[in-house]
């Protein structure tokens, strides 16, 4: 903390950290830190407020990457650093935070600032959050310190301690900050509204619920005793209870999606069945050819945080296209690929016993003899997150686009019809970059034969880190995947259909798939169930908690949820290691030596050469009897060690050092 002192680093000019038109660009540079500003006027607290905006952004997503759900190679065992990017940026912007506040204190008018105090209580929670996610108990700073001030050497405060403050300042964020429905112009794109604090405060609620319900299940005791490790575990008085914060979590989930149906927000259905692909991807700059409907931003109610692009003004500085596409961990995991339902609203593979004797493929499902059998009648999220089969996939010829051709052909409809069974230069839906992808089998490979596609702006043609989409900090999805957690959560386990209906159903039917309900499940058995303990597949019985969950993953993949989710659910150590299994090799098309490779490298070659190109650790069954025949295994135990001390990061070494009060996370 000593550090912190010394090292407050000044915020970067709006333009660089939140705006996307010009009324945000032009704003004057806080270039000295917001101690430089008078705070005389309104408009001065406003300028204030809006370099506290520090967003996730295209440059810093993970994607969900190296997780369960993605290509995961290795986790844990790692050492404590020196230092730590999220410590010394969260405690560096909280300064600039609480100098707002402190202002503001003493400023006459509390109306005209109430935005800009509720923005400064809302990102105070925000780094608070980002703080304890990342190491569990940390020091509060919740006013501006001094050179004296005994939080710099200090002890670490409680999870509970800092949870409550997140919690109160996010209650006065909620009353301080203006409904979405007052706010007009483009001047306002980007600021954050009473519902983007209701939302977040939701998020925090569960997040913090389910942790405190679940992980003290993992055996380990991540709170420490405060003295001599971690950070102790007292609780504040007041302190709300697990159902406390469920209950939090579901007025406030319920508070927005009850706005949204007054038509302030709204899920993006404006291109059809490729709605979910197309939402992520909308990008307003050079004639807008993100989508094959032309739509663009202002058309999307569906963001309710986020952080703007602007083709002209702020473009992203990533290539997004490129890296998703071949960024071998965000590549989405045979586990995932095979969780997303049929359009029945059923998994793949089903049981009505609870035995493999009378297992059976959901009569929707168009199986594994094809390329594209696995996609037909399935959730449109999953064509919407994985590029297809003999698809363009990027930097294609103009003419053959995805989603659509220039003659308007819907996608996932055959783009182009293959002249060849091998690359071909001269096809003009190739290019000089692999474009056209085709699942293969090799020793280097995840073993699963999905490659994602989610985030890719595959029709813009953008130069080099040009794209601009809006980065998603909250959206309406999410708030409904909130809402019906919490909700299952205070019904131990069980939700109406009227709940559901109200919240996920509405998702789903985005995604084309049928609502989920209490008699769809019942006495129902997933035959292709992966229990992640075992390594294996397994039958097992469909459960209303269980589908919740399974639609917060399948919506929310590559946000960045997945790892915190693992964690408070207590399965992180569960999930993260031990061996996993990729897609079924044998009795699919993947094994039929007449389905070749569409590539320069290996152009006429099987799919699946096990003689020129084996797994790299074989197969787990070649028995025809086991659920698990002719799959790869895709990660070994080995590789895989994290553990239960990996729920928390450890504590930088150089803080320990300048105050010896900080006590190391335990394990570490």
């Amino acid at each position: 903390m000593k550090s912190n002192r010394k090292y407050i680093l000044p915020f970067l000019a709006l333009g660089l950290t939140m705006a996307s038109c010009s009324d945000f660009l032009d704003k004057e540079p806080l270039d000295q830190g917001t101690d430089a500003i008078m705070f005389k006027s309104p408009e001065q607290f406003d300028q204030a407020a809006l370099a506290l905006y520090s967003f996730p952004d295209w440059k810093s997503a993970n994607y969900d990457g190296g997780l369960d759900v993605s290509g995961i190679g290795g986790n844990g065992g790692g050492t404590a650093p020196q230092s730590h990017g999220t410590w010394n940026g969260c405690y560096s912007a909280l300064r600039n935070i609480n100098i707002l506040l402190e202002k503001a204190a003493g400023y006459s008018d509390q109306d005209a600032i109430a935005s800009s105090i509720g923005t400064a209580y809302f990102f105070r929670a925000w780094q608070h959050f980002n703080l304890l996610k990342t190491f569990g108990g940390v020091p509060v700073v919740d006013h501006v310190l001094d050179t004296n001030d005994p939080v710099l050497y200090g002890a670490r405060n409680s999870r509970y301690e800092v949870m409550n403050l997140i919690i109160e300042d996010l209650k006065k964020a909620v009353e301080l900050l203006p409904k979405r429905s007052t706010m007009q112009g483009l001047e306002q794109r980007g600021r954050l509204t009473k519902e983007g604090a209701q939302g977040f405060l939701a998020r925090v609620a569960l997040y913090e619920a389910t942790w405190e319900k679940y992980v003290p299940s993992i055996g380990y005791d991540l709170d420490g005793d405060g003295a001599s490790v971690g950070a102790g575990s007292v609780k504040p008085e007041g302190y709300p209870s697990v159902n406390d914060m469920l209950k939090i979590a579901q007025d406030m989930s319920k508070a927005v999606i009850q706005e949204a149906e007054t038509g302030t927000f709204a899920l993006f259905d404006a291109c059809e069945e490729l709605s979910y692909y197309s939402l992520f991807n909308i990008d307003d700059g050079d004639g807008n050819v993100s989508n094959h409907q032309g739509i663009g931003k202002s058309a999307n109610k569906e963001f309710i945080i986020n952080n703007p692009y602007d083709y002209t003004l702020r473009r992203s500085g990533k290539n997004i296209a490129h890296m998703v596409a071949t960024w071998q961990c965000v590549n989405i995991s045979a586990y995932l690929g095979e969780s997303y339902v049929c359009t029945n609203g059923l998994p793949i593979y089903l049981s009505t016993s609870g035995s493999l004797d009378d297992a059976y493929y959901n009569p929707e499902f168009g199986g594994y003899d094809t390329y594209m059998g696995e996609y037909a009648n399935r959730d449109m999220r999953f064509v919407g997150t994985t590029y297809l089969p003999d698809r363009p996939v990027f930097c294609c010829d103009g003419e053959h686009w995805v989603p659509r051709t220039a003659a308007g052909e819907k996608y996932p409809e055959a783009v182009f019809p293959a002249a060849t069974d091998h690359y071909d230069s001269s096809d003009p839906a190739n290019s000089s970059k692999l474009v056209v992808y085709n699942p293969m089998i090799d020793l280097n490979s995840t073993h699963n034969g999905y490659g994602s596609r989610k985030f890719m702006p595959e029709g813009s043609g953008r130069a080099d880190n040009t794209d601009a989409a809006d980065y998603p900090v909250l959206r309406l999805a999410e708030v409904h995947c909130i809402y019906a957690e919490a909700t299952c959560e205070l019904g131990n386990g069980a939700i109406s259909d009227a709940d559901l209906d109200f919240s996920i159903n509405k998702n789903r039917k985005r995604a084309l798939v049928a609502p989920l309900t209490n008699a769809l499940i019942a006495n129902v058995y997933d035959a292709n169930w992966f229990n992640f303990e075992t390594g294996r597949h397994e039958v097992h019985k469909m459960t209303m908690m269980d589908e919740v969950r399974r639609e917060r993953m399948v919506e929310l993949h590559g946000e960045g949820f997945r790892l915190d989710d693992l964690k408070r659910w207590g399965i992180a150590h569960i999930n993260l290691t031990g061996q996993k299994l990729g897609r079924k090799i044998l009795g699919t098309y993947y094994s039929n030596p007449d389905n070749k490779v569409n590539s320069l490298k290996y152009s006429g070659e099987p799919v699946y050469n096990p003689e020129t190109r084996p797994t790299q650790w074989g197969l787990v069954s070649e028995d025809p009897k086991d659920i698990d025949y002719g799959r790869p295994i895709a990660t070994i135990p080995g590789n895989c060690l994290f553990n239960q001390k990996d729920y928390l990061d450890p504590l930088p070494l150089e803080q320990i050092r300048l105050n010896p009060n900080l006590k190391q996370n335990p394990g570490w």
